[in-house]
């Protein structure tokens, strides 16, 4: 049953206080119930029309996938039993795999994967590229579907397992039909757990119950593929703001799993034989600066420039984690460590911190001192510190900075805002993303240059860049690599957004814990309580 508590417990040898007024945090004995303690709220429950994590997240635990990445990045099937595909490469039939329901009960259809897929399309931009493609994607039965392409498009497979917000997850075709513009108002999936909408307490909790009717994939689990088995009948999402208290909780078994544990407390968390304390993300994430470049100052190049040229990244890295170990400078806008993750950044951009140099280049740029909105998420690990940094950068070259400070499901939705400054609107703000979307050059959205409309949040317009990414869906494998490196080349040019470095986050979760999947996304699947 979920209690409140008030508690004030010393924190390791130290002897920190932590007093904190805790809600609905029952103490995570019970084996059938998963406490997990996430980095940000759960506002958004549309996937699809939401591109934050956390709403993606949310979905890994309600949908599933027609195919799915195993850990070596090979493409299996997931909902899809069998699939062909036709000799000129233009026509892909699939078979669903026999027993598939949802959550009320009613069976997956090929009609709710059609759907589901053109929904996708709309937000999504290699879906959109893939609906672009098609002539047509229609249903042959109940439980059959092709994509039939008007010229060979060799991602179709990839696009249909992508990882990236948004995913393209398979809900009833009554509810894929609403717009991708709209969010949808009912949660039901395939996957593994059902989401209790009753208990959902937005900025508290949100709860997921074991679907005992998900018939899950024959085969071992392997990363996003395999049989997903829910080893505990009750999964609840906790939101605890003060992570000095959210670590509190987890050292007093009230949560099961930290996300992100403060990086002042890793050393007490490590020093708890309860706890283990690792990365499980093998790239860890990338950290960024993202600028409004529909709206001054950041229209203009030379300022963009001008923020670029205050950047050391180990000083934003810093900031994050003392340790080493957890971060690594990479000038590639692509992973480093990755199949495209080149260095490949002009000798003008050297990521070393030079004020100088920084203050001409805004002198130059014709900055008269107009306000800059500067978004700050306070209640973010990540978010905030890297913020403060750029705050104080902005300051030094002489830039009239207001920080906007407001929780991290807050800052996500006035990202979103297209207005000017006057109505509310913003100019710059750091973000981060893993790997799951950013190691690929077609879909890291930071480099979607379309405008207003095809570009995520900032709506930068680079012809050259939008002509590179559309050639690079169409290339060879063999040809893929060139033109990744000129998408590159063409961002550093256009300063399109700002690299600070790539950080492992820790996580934290108790030892009782066993079956924890080593992912850039947090994963519940298979995951119990000894």
């Amino acid at each position: 049953m979920n209690i409140r508590t008030s508690f004030a417990r010393a924190v390791g040898a130290t002897g920190v206080v932590i007093a904190a007024s805790m809600a609905t945090l029952a103490v995570a004995q019970d084996k059938d119930t998963f406490r997990f303690a996430a980095a940000t709220d759960l506002r958004v429950i549309d996937p699809i029309w939401s591109l934050e994590y956390n709403s993606r997240n949310h979905g890994y635990l309600v949908y599933d996938t027609l195919f799915a990445f195993d850990s070596k990045f090979q493409i299996k099937p997931q909902m899809v039993d069998t699939w062909t595909v036709s000799e000129d490469k233009l026509r892909y039939a699939f078979k669903l795999r026999p027993g598939l329901t949802w959550h009320d009960g009613t069976p997956v259809t090929a009609a709710d994967c059609v759907a589901s897929i053109k929904r996708w399309g709309q937000r999504d931009s290699i879906g959109q590229a893939l609906i672009a493609a098609a002539s047509e994607i229609k249903a042959t039965g109940t439980d059959s579907f092709e994509i039939v392409l008007k010229e060979p498009f060799g991602h179709v497979l990839s696009a249909l397992a992508k990882t990236g917000s948004p995913v393209p997850f398979m809900m009833p075709e009554r509810i894929a039909k609403t717009s991708g513009f709209e969010q949808i108002k009912e949660v039901i999936g395939s996957g593994p757990f059902m989401f209790a909408r009753d208990e959902w307490m937005p900025g508290d909790k949100a709860v997921y119950k074991k679907f005992k009717g998900y018939k899950p994939r024959s085969e071992p689990s392997d990363f996003m593929s395999g049989g997903k088995i829910a080893r505990v009948e009750r999964m609840e999402w906790v939101f605890i703001p003060s992570g000095a208290t959210a670590a509190a909780a987890l050292m007093a078994g009230e949560v099961d799993w930290l996300e992100h544990p403060p990086s002042d407390l890793l050393p007490t968390l490590q020093n708890d034989k309860d706890i283990t304390v690792r990365a499980v993300d093998p790239f860890g994430m990338q950290t960024m600066i993202r600028f409004n470049h529909i709206h001054p100052p950041f229209d203009n190049e030379k300022v963009r420039r001008a923020v670029l040229q205050t950047i050391e990244q180990g000083e934003y890295l810093r900031v994050l984690s003392d340790d080493k170990r957890s971060w690594e400078p990479c000038r590639s806008f692509y992973f480093c460590g990755t199949r495209f993750g080149r260095d490949l950044a002009p000798e003008q951009l050297l990521f070393k911190k030079n004020l100088d140099e920084a203050k001409k280049t805004l002198a130059a740029s014709g900055y008269k001192g107009e306000k800059v909105v500067l978004l700050d998420a306070v209640d973010d690990a990540i978010l905030h510190p890297v913020t403060v940094v750029l705050f104080d950068n902005l300051k030094a070259i002489g830039m009239n900075v207001e920080l906007r400070a407001t929780d991290g499901a807050t800052i996500f939705a006035l990202m979103l805002k297209q207005e000017p400054i006057a109505q509310g609107g913003w100019n710059i703000g750091p973000q981060y993303a893993d790997s799951t979307n950013y190691s690929v050059p077609f879909l890291n959205n930071a480099l979607r240059a379309g405008g207003v409309g095809k570009a995520s949040i900032g709506w930068p317009k680079n012809e050259a860049i939008e002509t590179l990414r559309a050639a690079f869906l169409k290339a060879p494998e063999a040809e893929q690599g060139a033109i990744a490196d000129k998408i590159q080349q063409e961002a550093y040019a256009a300063s399109l957004y700002g690299l600070t470095g790539q950080y492992k986050q820790l996580t934290a979760y108790r030892k009782s814990v066993e079956g924890l999947i080593d992912s850039p996304i947090p994963l519940f699947w298979n995951v119990g309580k000894k």
